[in-house]
C-alpha cells in the first residue's frame, strides 16, 4: 500500500487519539508476520503494510485486528468454513482481517479485494451474499480513521 504524506500523517494522527495505544495497539515486527504467514497462508499485502507500520486498530466498528487477534480468529475461520460443502466462503476466497461489535467478520475477498462483513448470526453460503463495505482495504482503513479522528474531536 503506498501512502502519500498526508495519508500517513492522517494515519498518525488517529493512531494517537485512539484508545489503549500504550498496549496493543502497535507495528508488527517482520519476523512475527513472517512467522504467521508461515504457519497459515500470507497477509494480503495492504493488511500485511498496515501491522508491519502501524499495527491493527480499533478507532470505530469494524476494528482491524493485531497480529495477535489474527492468530486467534484464523485458525476459528478455518475451523469453522474450510469444510462446509454448501458454502464457497473458505480461506480460497476471504481473509478475515478484523471483527465487529456483533461478532461479525470483516474479510477481504481475495478475487476483487473489496471488504465484506460475514455475519456470526447467519448462514451464509456465497461470497455473493456478503455485505461490501468497502471498496478497497485503504478505502476502509483511511475511513475508520476519519471516523476515529471526527470521533475525538467531538468528544474534546
Amino acid at each position: 500500500m503506498e501512502l502519500t504524506k498526508s495519508e500517513i500523517k492522517l494515519l498518525r494522527k488517529a493512531y494517537s487519539v485512539m484508545a489503549d495505544t500504550h498496549s496493543k495497539y502497535h507495528s508488527e515486527s517482520e519476523k512475527d508476520i513472517s512467522e504467521f504467514e508461515n504457519k497459515f497462508e500470507p497477509i494480503p499485502s495492504e493488511y500485511r503494510y498496515l501491522l508491519k507500520e502501524f499495527g491493527g486498530c480499533h478507532f470505530v466498528d469494524p476494528w482491524i485486528f493485531t497480529l495477535e487477534e489474527l492468530s486467534c480468529e484464523y485458525p476459528a475461520f478455518i475451523a469453522n468454513y474450510t469444510d462446509d460443502e454448501e458454502s464457497n466462503i473458505s480461506n480460497n476466497t476471504v481473509f478475515p482481517i478484523g471483527g465487529l461489535g456483533d461478532g461479525s467478520l470483516v474479510c477481504i475477498l481475495k478475487e476483487t479485494d473489496k471488504i465484506v462483513v460475514l455475519p456470526h448470526d447467519v448462514y451464509v453460503t456465497s461470497v455473493d451474499d456478503l455485505e461490501i463495505i468497502a471498496e478497497s482495504f485503504k478505502e476502509l482503513v483511511f475511513g475508520l480513521a476519519e471516523q476515529g479522528i471526527e470521533l475525538d474531536n467531538q468528544i474534546k
